[in-house]
């Protein structure tokens, strides 16, 4: 491990690209590896001894990939595997979305009452609830989860108008508990951001976990002196246990520097 190695990326499916993103304007000589388990998506719907498995096997990848940390870019797998996924790839460390999510949200939020829209499966755990009551047990959190959110932004969220009715029905409830902070609690929904801005108007602070996560990995880079100064050294690599095509066409859609090449992964 070191300057030259990359920070490793993974997710269920295309959502991670949005960390991709925040990530390159951050830290932009940084190397990057990608892996999308769309062979598996959605993991919000599958049990936690699934999930356990399908990420094992993707960072244990990526450590053969030399890499100098990990980034779980799924708030399903931050809710469940977190502490297993730290213990088997020791000493690189594993950086999850729901605890920069609940410091970014106890930052932001001057009313105490915090709304996280999700996947069905990290609402249901009430992991966000659970780490943003660690830092302060005196905000109220009101978690939601939505496949159909994920489901729209996964296959091209093409549609402006069925997304907005769709984000607008799930956030009622929210919006009439008077939150001022809403945690984007999935890493696809960024990908969604101007349509839940547009529907929860100035009064709400919406936040995305990505941007605690880049500044925490970011420390960690800088105190182990692990940051790549070396302009034009760093490669981008993405892999997925899907269909390489189909992941191709998704990426270039979503992200700022889109890749040439996808590899198939099988794991």
């Amino acid at each position: 491990m070191g300057r030259r190695s990359s920070i490793g990326i993974f997710d269920s499916g295309i959502g991670g690209l949005a960390v991709v993103n925040t990530i390159s304007r951050v830290l932009e000589h940084e190397s990057l590896v990608y892996v999308a388990d769309s062979k598996n998506f959605p993991y919000g719907t599958k049990t936690k001894n699934q999930i356990t498995q399908f990420s094992e096997r993707i960072a244990r990848f990526l450590l053969k990939k030399d890499v100098k940390a990990i980034i779980v870019a799924c708030n399903t797998v931050s809710s469940i595997a977190m502490p297993f996924l730290k213990e088997i790839s020791y000493p690189i460390p594993v950086f999850g979305m729901i605890q920069s999510g609940a410091i970014l949200a106890v930052k932001t939020t001057k009313n105490k009452k915090v709304g996280v829209i999700s996947t069905p499966l990290t609402a249901a755990s009430h992991a966000y609830k659970s780490e943003i009551q660690k830092l302060d047990d005196s905000i109220e959190v009101f978690e939601i989860g939505s496949q159909k959110m994920v489901n729209l932004v996964e296959n091209g969220n093409k549609t402006r108008e069925r997304a907005y009715e769709l984000v607008e029905g799930k956030l009622q409830s929210m919006l009439s508990a008077k939150v001022d902070t809403l945690v984007l609690g999935c890493t696809h929904f960024p990908f969604l951001d101007k349509v839940v801005k547009s529907v929860v108007r100035e009064g709400v602070k919406v936040v995305d976990p990505a941007d605690e996560l880049v500044l925490k990995l970011e420390e960690f880079l800088r105190a182990g002196s692990l940051i790549n100064k070396s302009s034009g050294a760093n490669t981008r690599m993405f892999f997925t246990t899907g269909m390489t095509e189909e992941f191709l066409i998704k990426a270039k859609l979503f992200l700022d520097i889109f890749p040439k090449e996808v590899h198939k992964l099988d794991v």
